[in-house]
């Protein structure tokens, strides 16, 4: 699970450090943001078991969130958002709360 989870972040690293595009999607990027850190915060969940491996995945999953957007600010055609950056965090916490919804904490 682990690699999987690897593979995610550097998929997540990837594709928010390419330079922009040119499609706009509005507001539509902002599901994008959500969905993505919900989803890391699910894959973080299920590759640590203590409580401790957990919390610091967590931690780090909304920081490398916050991270990326300040780094964007040094690509071309893209541009740091704090509202993207809180979008991320709220992604991670829902995605560990729907983890703990659904497993009930357990792995």
């Amino acid at each position: 699970m682990r690699v999987i989870l690897a593979i995610y972040v550097l998929l997540d690293i990837i594709i928010s450090l390419a330079p922009a595009s040119g499609i706009s999607v509005g507001h539509w990027d902002k599901v994008g943001h959500f969905l993505v850190y919900a989803g890391l915060a699910f894959l973080s969940m299920l590759s640590f078991e203590s409580k401790r491996a957990r919390t610091a995945a967590l931690v780090g999953a909304v920081g490398l969130g916050g991270l990326l957007e300040w780094a964007q600010s040094f690509i071309p055609g893209r541009q740091m958002s704090l509202a993207d950056a809180i979008v991320n965090a709220l992604g991670v916490i829902s995605g560990a709360l729907l983890f703990h919804l659904r497993h009930g904490g357990r792995h």
